[in-house]
């Protein structure tokens, strides 16, 4: 561990937003506890020197590798043990870390702000013990909490939802709907040739609308709370539709008011991405590719929930007409050709055809240097 590091640092209560306009190489200031794929993927592409977070990084209640993977990437990792901070968040002040302790410019003067405790491999592997050993009790609520909902939020999936007339485009299209999740734009990378075909629809869940910018494709739709997307996201032009919880708030309806949009809303229980898969399949779209959606315990976990009836439900009605691709970069990133695979290897047809039909042979549309609309 370096004895000394020294950087602007920068904080903010939710680290979605905080990537949103971190510079390259400062340190951050994180309140995020277990910190999740999503984040560390950010933290790793704006080459962070150093995360210090006031909640733990790794609490051991489950198993996650994204500190181990901060380390690897060669950025130390602290949490907080003692901390004598004003409420007031760091937008760039001059910090250093020397000796498990951060220091922060006070009018041209180092004062101290926290005693801090660094991660070692040590650490992490005695966090992963906790976490198998909590595994059986976990899952064992994880279970509970989701027949629970599932059973109180069935009804909800028996009934066509009130959708905007707007989304009635979906009728009879190859829908993609993408979520923003671990190495997720590396998948819409793979799948980029389908999904420019000329008549699909891309949908884009929150902020995995930047995520699709940056890869230079507009969504047609963009479905959410709206909290975790950026400004030039909501005037990509995209149609903007906010996800309405059943009680009647809706926080992206009134963060875009706020803004002089006016926006259409669906009220539904569960996730944004169970918005976005429910409406779609009650729209009549003929087939959903899911890009970064989630399924899973870890994966729920990370996002802060205790369960995923909803999602459940969700998969359970709309399941023959989906199609999961998260994680399919691992396939069409070896070296060999995928359109390949049938003359080389003993590929189950079906999959054959799957990835024949994703990644086919439009290569020049990913030459076009300008942001590519697909209608």
């Amino acid at each position: 561990m370096r004895n000394l590091i020294k950087g602007p640092i920068y904080e903010h209560k939710q680290t979605k937003k905080l990537l949103h306009y971190l510079p390259k190489r400062s340190i951050v200031f994180l309140w995020h506890e277990d910190l999740d794929g999503v984040a560390v993927d950010g933290l790793i592409e704006a080459q962070v020197k150093a995360v210090i977070n006031a909640k733990t990084s790794m609490t051991g209640h489950y198993t996650q590798h994204h500190v181990r993977r901060l380390l690897q990437a060669g950025i130390p990792v602290f949490d907080i043990t003692a901390s004598c901070k004003h409420d007031r968040l760091y937008q760039g002040d001059e910090a250093i870390i020397f000796q498990d302790e951060l220091y922060v410019d006070d009018q041209l003067e180092p004062m101290f702000v926290a005693s801090l405790k660094s991660y070692t491999e040590e650490i992490i592997n005695e966090k992963a013990i906790e976490a198998r050993n909590n595994f059986s009790d976990q899952f064992d609520k994880f279970v509970h909490n989701t027949i629970t909902y599932a059973e109180k939020e069935c009804d909800w999936f028996k009934q066509f939802p009130t959708i905007p007339p707007s989304f009635e485009v979906v009728n009879q299209k190859e829908v993609f709907i993408v979520a923003r999740n671990t190495k997720y734009e590396k998948d819409i990378k793979a799948v980029r040739h389908a999904m420019m075909k000329k008549g699909t629809v891309i949908v884009a869940v929150d902020g995995a609308a930047d995520g699709l910018l940056k890869q230079k494709i507009v969504p047609d739709f963009i479905i959410g709370d709206m909290d975790s997307i950026s400004e030039k996201a909501i005037d990509c032009g995209a149609q903007l539709i906010c996800h309405e919880h059943p009680n009647g708030s809706s926080p992206g309806k009134e963060r875009l008011n706020k803004m002089g949009l006016f926006v259409d809303t669906i009220r539904f229980v569960g996730t944004s991405e169970d918005v976005a898969i429910t409406a779609s399949y009650w729209s009549g779209a003929n087939h959903l590719y899911l890009i970064g959606c989630r399924l899973g315990m870890t994966e729920f976990l990370e996002k802060g929930r205790a369960g995923m009836g909803s999602t459940w439900l969700c998969r359970i009605q709309a399941g023959e007409k989906i199609t999961d691709l998260k994680g399919i970069h691992h396939l069409t990133n070896r070296s060999i050709s995928p359109l390949l695979w049938q003359k080389k290897s003993r590929v189950k047809p079906s999959l054959i055809e799957t990835i024949h039909h994703l990644v086919s042979g439009r290569v020049g549309l990913w030459k076009k240097r300008e942001v590519l609309r697909h209608d």
